[in-house]
């Protein structure tokens, strides 16, 4: 039953989402669509900037976790090839914007994600301070690239997208797989 309120809490959102502006979507309008109440929302659920967040936590944790995926690279054809299929979804959540923006959750997740990866693969070793600055450079890149790809403004195929940030991606944290 919790999984599948959460589910429909966050269909809800990526329904609204395709329809109207992120900044017009309130809480209530979740809620609504998703059929539970404004206090169920919130036990799942701190604001709409949760629910879209999770949307991409969701979609890069059951990439990485996919067994077809097995390096860098095919990871980054994943999340390009979704967002091929929820472009509306993905573009509309692109749009919010601020400290919360989902471009700035992109950023960060990637973010800790890679060096969650890094850091198992060296058996707890961190990040030096030059592969922290590559790191924060390189992912910055990548949600300000997925953003204007999403967009349409990179005339690039997924696996064209792929192959260059890969190849953009620090050597030293490029190796470094679960």
């Amino acid at each position: 039953m919790v999984r599948r309120t959460k589910f429909a809490i966050v269909e809800a959102f990526n329904t609204l989402i395709e329809r109207k502006p992120f900044e017009d979507i309130s809480v209530v309008d979740i809620a609504r669509e998703a059929d539970v109440s404004k206090a169920t929302f919130y036990r799942y659920f701190k604001d709409k900037y949760d629910v879209m967040n999770y949307n991409y936590k969701h979609m890069l944790d059951e990439a990485i976790d996919a067994p077809s995926i097995t390096n860098y690279r095919d990871l980054y054809a994943r999340l390009f090839s979704l967002g091929e299929t929820k472009l509306r979804r993905i573009s509309g959540a692109l749009r919010s914007q601020g400290a919360n923006s989902f471009e700035s959750y992109i950023y960060a997740y990637s973010r800790s994600k890679v060096e969650e990866i890094t850091r198992a693969n060296r058996q707890g070793a961190g990040l030096s301070p030059a592969e922290d600055l590559q790191l924060d450079v390189f992912c910055y890149g990548i949600s300000y690239m997925y953003k204007e790809w999403i967009k349409g403004h990179y005339d690039v195929t997924v696996d064209e997208a792929a192959d260059k940030l890969f190849e953009m991606m620090p050597a030293t944290l490029r190796a470094y797989w679960a």
